[in-house]
Order: C-alpha cells, then sequence, then structure tokens
C-alpha cells in the first residue's frame, strides 16, 4: 500500500475515534460492559442451512473493535496473511488488499444482550445498520449477527465473532 494511501487512512481512522471519544457520556451509557477495546480473535461467515462456515480473514484475524461511553463504535478488520505490495500500487494491488479487510464506524445502542450498530462509513460504504446478539464472559465477547441477504444471490448468512478485551 502506498505511504500516502496508508497514512489517509491512519488518519482518517484517527480522527474517527478521536471524534467518537469527544462526546459526553451519560449515566446508562456508563453501565454498558460493552464499552471498551476490543481485540479481535476469530470471525466467520455461517451459512444459513448448511453447516457451512468461512473464515473471512483466515484463522488468526487481526483487528479491533472500539465501543466508547458515547455510544460510538468503530471496527477494522484485517487478515493476517496480506502482502505489501512491492514498488508502486497496481488497481490488482488495491483489489487484493480491499479483499483482504473491512472497516467501519458508526453509532450504537445497546438493548438487553442486543447491539444495534448503525454505520456512519464502512470500506464498502454500502452497510446500513444492522444488530448482533452478544455475550460477555469474564474477558471475552462474542458477537452474532442477525441473518443477513447474501448479495450475490448465494444462501443467507450470518457473521461469528469473538475477541478479546483489551481495555
Amino acid at each position: 500500500m502506498g505511504v500516502g494511501v496508508m497514512r489517509a487512512q491512519c488518519l482518517a481512522a484517527a480522527l474517527a475515534l478521536l471524534l467518537a471519544l469527544a462526546h459526553p457520556a451519560t449515566a446508562q451509557d456508563l453501565a454498558s460492559p460493552i464499552v471498551g477495546v476490543w481485540k479481535l480473535t476469530s470471525f466467520a461467515r455461517k451459512e444459513i442451512g448448511s453447516a457451512k462456515v468461512v473464515e473471512v480473514y483466515g484463522e488468526d484475524p487481526r483487528g479491533y473493535r472500539i465501543h466508547t461511553r458515547g455510544g460510538h463504535a468503530f471496527y477494522m478488520f484485517f487478515s493476517k496473511d496480506r502482502k505489501a505490495p512491492i514498488g508502486a500500487i497496481t488497481d490488482s494491488d488495491r483489489i487484493e488488499l480491499y479483499k483482504t479487510m473491512t472497516t467501519a464506524g458508526g453509532t450504537f445502542k445497546v438493548d438487553g444482550k442486543k447491539f444495534h450498530f448503525q454505520p456512519e462509513v464502512s470500506s464498502g460504504q454500502s452497510l446500513t445498520g444492522f444488530s448482533y446478539e452478544f455475550e460477555i464472559t469474564g474477558m471475552t465477547l462474542k458477537m452474532m449477527t442477525e441473518p443477513r441477504k447474501n448479495p450475490s444471490g448465494g444462501p443467507d448468512f450470518f457473521f461469528i465473532s469473538s475477541y478479546e478485551r483489551v481495555e
């Protein structure tokens, strides 16, 4: 990835985090155990109606989720095996890099064990609001999305992800 593109992405991520942290917290938000920084440990897509499970970013994905007291969320997920382009970045390089990552930021609300996420920005810019069921056990967060329509016409699916609390 070119230095300019990488700097722009890092700057955008830092700006999104700073903006999210700038909002005041309410008493109700402070009580939510989902608030914090979570390190991705697994990310899979499960097809509905079959036993097929795809580890979208491999067996050892990289990434983080951040949930603020003010109700903002941001995530970045990457394949561990991403390859750095050699020389000038080509369109083919950009496609491969895009296929090995996802990121989004927006707002969230918690309702019991439901996490409702409303993205404002995303790497594909096609995400709409969706919900997760979540469970926190000790330092581990597990999330499962509601079923999603497959945009390519294949079987519908849902995502299952796990995280370890960083802070």
